[in-house]
């Protein structure tokens, strides 16, 4: 299956009286996500098939403007085990469990993002990934996975991504 790990945008720093789960993407983070779905849309190979997102509203925002640029007409799912500090065991059950159309784009958060892909390749000295960054991933559902790139954002180019997470 293919994978694509995407960080959500920018959001704002504080949102009163709504917690952290209600923190909203900035106009920076709309833009820059607005940009990077452009080019994931761009590919067939990347351009995502179904979109997959944490509850919290930054990442909820980030989903939708990754499945508008793709096009897709079916409804974002929002999957509680993408929430942070999650177990990552239980995406990884979903995941596995999945047998929908690909890529399957996952929208969420780090520091969570970052054990999943480590759960997916092993350990591969990955740095973590910056606000609406992606990394694809191949993974046949049971073994280790690979790498297959990750989103330079200021070039918008795909990079190797053993060098990527070298930096």
């Amino acid at each position: 299956m293919e994978i694509l790990i995407i960080r959500h945008g920018q959001a704002v720093d504080d949102a009163p009286d709504l917690g952290d789960a209600g923190r909203w993407l900035t106009g920076k983070g709309r833009k820059v996500t607005r940009r990077v779905a452009r080019w994931l849309a761009r590919r067939e190979g990347r351009r995502p098939a179904a979109v997959w997102t944490s509850p919290l509203v930054r990442a909820v925002q980030t989903a939708e403007i990754i499945a508008e640029a793709a096009e897709l007409t079916d409804e974002v799912s929002v999957v509680a085990a993408l929430s942070p500090s999650r177990d990552t065991a239980e995406i990884l059950r979903l995941l596995s469990q999945y047998q929908g159309a690909q890529p399957l784009a996952l929208v969420g958060h780090e520091p969570s993002l970052s054990a999943l892909l480590t759960a997916l390749v092993g350990d591969v000295g990955w740095t973590g990934l910056k606000k609406s960054g992606v990394v694809a991933v191949s993974w046949d559902g049971r073994g280790p996975g690979a790498l297959r790139f990750v989103l330079d954002r200021k070039a918008m180019k795909a990079v190797s991504p053993l060098k990527e997470a070298q930096h």
